[in-house]
């Protein structure tokens, strides 16, 4: 009876979910960060060692125009965040866990939207919690490539790469503030499952309303904020491990994620998932 419920469950879902992959232009074949820029257009960088360079891209993933970040470089570019006036960049790759030059830049929506080149504010961070460069293994909690702007301020989710796996991602808030140098405490930990980082380490983040949805390289994960505090849900499973390495919502139900090119996993792409 349990398997054959579990036949049914599995059989259904495939009519109350649909995955749609799109490819990306070789210019993008190392995408890192999407945000919604409105209805019909998203918003994307690359990683680390690419260009400064914003694109923004129609809803099929085609690049519709690029925009220069004059005064910025990619060291290692990993999140966007959006609000109503400015665009973020999360310069806050940190594979290693030894970076000291962590920063994030912000741009005005006004300039990107008639100008293909803009100048970008700065503000340098570093984590509190974090004392060595790099820590021990079991300490490595300090790589980051999920921003998403909710309620007023920046959240960073880090993305574990402990050893052996902890499953924990830590969270850091703050306000942004032009030139200056910030040094983020913990505001709370994500506990997520302690099978692998190839499952649990968070890769991306985006703001659906009043709730934060998280991609992972096999899932999408819900955060809602009760009074008491913070529950999470598994909102979808990807149909298999893929190298996704951002998430955001275009509408009810309607995500993008991107994957990164991966010489095991494929080609770039860009990936519409519909939720019933």
């Amino acid at each position: 009876m349990k398997y054959t419920l579990g036949l049914l469950i599995l059989f259904l879902s495939s009519f109350v979910s649909a995955q749609t992959d799109y490819p990306l232009s070789s210019q993008l074949s190392e995408i890192s960060g999407l945000e919604k820029w409105n209805d019909s257009t998203l918003i994307a960088i690359n990683d680390g060692g690419n260009e400064p360079i914003l694109f923004l891209l129609n809803l099929n993933g085609q690049i519709t125009r690029k925009i220069s970040v004059s005064n910025a470089s990619n060291i290692d570019w990993e999140a966007l965040a959006i609000d109503d006036n400015y665009v973020y960049i999360g310069d806050i790759g940190n594979n290693m866990n030894e970076r000291k030059d962590l920063c994030i830049y912000r741009m005005k929506r006004s300039e990107i939207a008639h100008s293909s080149t803009v100048i970008a504010e700065k503000m340098n961070i570093s984590y509190k919690e974090q004392r060595t460069f790099p820590p021990l293994n079991k300490e490595r909690h300090f790589d980051a490539e999920a921003m998403t702007f909710f309620e007023g301020q920046l959240w960073i989710f880090t993305k574990n790469s402990t050893k052996p796996f902890d499953g924990l991602s830590f969270i850091y808030m703050v306000q942004f503030e032009a030139n200056q140098t910030k040094t983020l405490s913990k505001v709370t930990e994500l506990k997520l499952n302690r099978t692998s980082y190839l499952k649990d380490a968070v890769t991306g983040a985006c703001t659906v309303n009043q709730t934060i949805v998280l991609s992972t390289y096999n899932r999408l994960i819900k955060l809602e904020f009760p009074k008491q505090g913070m529950t999470k849900s598994n909102l979808y499973f990807y149909p298999h491990i893929e190298q996704v390495e951002a998430c955001v919502s275009i509408g009810p139900g309607t995500f993008f994620i991107s994957n990164e090119k991966n010489k095991f996993l494929g080609p770039a792409k860009f990936t519409k998932v519909q939720l019933p």
